[in-house]
């Protein structure tokens, strides 16, 4: 039942390395342990052997870390209700890309990055009627204020 806040806090909190690593970890507790196994969904102990059902989706919350932390994909809080959106991408471990996609009230938003090189290669579809900041890795402000459309950033990692 903690684990979407655990999420939470670890992400807003600048923990998202060690997020990283308990998602990929291979040894109890770890959902790379589940991965191991073979479970294609959250099962309901952590050890996937020991008999309980392998598909416990109920309250798992990792999707939302993915959309929000890996693929950046946030709503303004300053600005709530999904006409303005924030894109915040983060680059964990030995990840080389995310391709992500949501629904807001106003259509898709859509997130695709790769690390070509040493060139981080940042592509979004932001929504009709909407606005979106757009923060490169590693920046505390951010880099591009855009309008709805599809667009392709780039900078050195």
């Amino acid at each position: 039942v903690g684990n979407r806040y655990m999420f939470q806090f670890l992400a807003q909190n600048g923990f998202n390395d060690y997020m990283y690593k308990m998602h990929n970890h291979e040894e109890v507790p770890g959902y790379g342990f589940q991965k191991k196994f073979g479970a294609t969904t959250l099962t309901e102990q952590w050890d996937p052997r020991q008999g309980a059902s392998w598909n416990h989706f109920m309250l798992g919350a990792i999707d939302e870390w993915f959309f929000r932390t890996l693929g950046g994909i946030q709503i303004d809080e300053q600005r709530p209700g999904g006409k303005y959106l924030v894109i915040r991408p983060e680059v964990l471990g030995d990840m080389t890309f995310v391709k992500c996609a949501t629904q807001t009230l106003y259509g898709q938003v859509a997130v695709d990055w790769e690390i070509q090189d040493d060139t981080f290669v940042l592509k979004v579809e932001i929504p009709a009627n909407s606005e979106a900041k757009i923060y490169m890795p590693g920046q505390e402000k951010p880099q591009y204020e855009v309008k709805a459309g599809k667009y392709t950033f780039k900078c050195k990692i």
